[in-house]
């Protein structure tokens, strides 16, 4: 009978060092990560106004405090944080919640990517030691989910505009 719900998790990730990173690859990263997101809720919001839904991004630990040789990445969910905490106040008097999930490191295919050779040649690795558990595990991505289910039910009906971290 509509929409209720609209999350938002499509996304890439491009490790490379900055002064090598073309304009066309930041550019990918940002229409996937940032305008696909703008797309989305544009075409959404008019359907959730009318079922007082709500909608849920994908944003990254990378907007609070950046990610070495991701500078695409990370200004690309800096948007989405933004554009996150806009939205719901541009909706809140209409009834609609926008909020956002912001994982660190989750057991994914585009983590286990980078771990398979994504990175830039010759990084400095300990620039990555704050982007890790102290215990060396990735959290599943069930438990993101779990996020994303509270905040887009009855259970998230006082929470709007919020960046919830997962880290």
């Amino acid at each position: 009978g509509g929409i209720d719900v609209l999350v938002n998790m499509a996304g890439i990730l491009r490790a490379t060092h900055t002064t090598e990173t073309s304009l066309e690859q930041f550019m990918q990263v940002i229409n996937i990560n940032l305008v696909g997101v703008f797309l989305s809720c544009r075409e959404a919001l008019p359907h959730l106004v009318k079922t007082k839904g709500n909608i849920v991004n994908a944003d990254s630990t990378s907007s609070f405090f950046g990610h070495p040789y991701m500078a695409a990445y990370a200004s690309s969910k800096g948007g989405v944080m933004a554009m996150t905490r806009t939205l719901a106040w541009e909706f809140m008097n209409k009834g609609v919640r926008v909020n956002a999930v912001a994982p660190g490191g989750i057991s994914t295919p585009m983590v286990a990517g980078m771990a398979q050779g994504g990175f830039p040649p010759e990084p400095d690795m300990t620039l990555f030691a704050h982007l890790t558990r102290p215990d060396g595990h990735y959290a599943p991505p069930e438990d993101v989910a779990g996020v994303i289910a509270m905040l887009a039910s009855a259970d998230g009906r006082h929470i709007n505009g919020e960046i919830v971290r997962m880290d």
